[in-house]
């Protein structure tokens, strides 16, 4: 444990208060409405932190693609920094029995959710139709629950730093990602991908 303590104060007094916080509302319950506790505690850090604390100045000056900041060592869930240069997003997928929070520091992005037409739920050629097109801008966090199909996509010019929060390791889980059939589904300029015909792929 005393690596952690170390690592979160190297991130700021903000991000250390963070993961305390994170910590004490995993410890409280990890019920239903634990997402929505936990996104409420990542909204303050976006909007409480100062561009000169190490963790925001590090994501804005380095501009890493993916950067772990921080693994609870007890409870698993995993902060995760982003750059995302204008445009950058993927196809559509969702995390397994696991549920993630993507919330802006600097710029903005789209994130679109889907959902398969006619409820089907194995792998092979299926149809996704768009459910809703959400922009979260800085200090707005949005959670995707186990099973949503969602794919983000940076709008701002000149790029976005994103957190994105894991309740668990998505890494060494199977789970859905969709592959579009038709070419101008792809990975559009502004947009997230579209609706449309994709293959459901289940793997890690």
């Amino acid at each position: 444990m005393a690596t952690q303590e170390v690592s979160t104060l190297a991130h700021g007094r903000h991000f250390t208060r963070f993961v305390e916080e994170m910590r004490a509302t995993w410890a409280a319950g990890q019920d239903a409405s634990l997402s929505e506790r936990a996104r409420r505690l990542l909204e303050a850090l976006l909007r409480e932190t100062p561009e000169d604390e190490a963790w925001s100045h590090q994501l804005l000056t380095e501009r890493p693609t993916a950067r772990e900041l921080y693994r609870d060592p007890d409870y698993g869930f995993i902060q995760m920094g982003h750059f995302h240069p204008a445009h950058y997003g993927g196809t559509p997928h969702e995390h397994g029995p696991h549920w993630v929070l993507y919330g802006v520091y600097r710029g903005a992005i789209d994130i679109s959710k889907y959902r398969r037409v006619g409820g089907g739920t194995g792998t092979g050629p299926t149809e996704l139709e768009v459910v809703e097109t959400v922009r979260l801008t800085p200090g707005v966090v949005m959670p995707y629950l186990p099973g949503e199909i969602h794919s983000p996509r940076a709008v701002d010019p000149e790029g976005s730093i994103v957190m994105r929060f894991l309740s668990a390791d998505i890494d060494v889980v199977e789970r859905y990602r969709y592959k579009p059939f038709d070419p101008a589904s792809q990975l559009p300029e502004t947009s997230p991908p579209t609706a449309g015909r994709y293959e459901a792929i289940f793997s890690r």
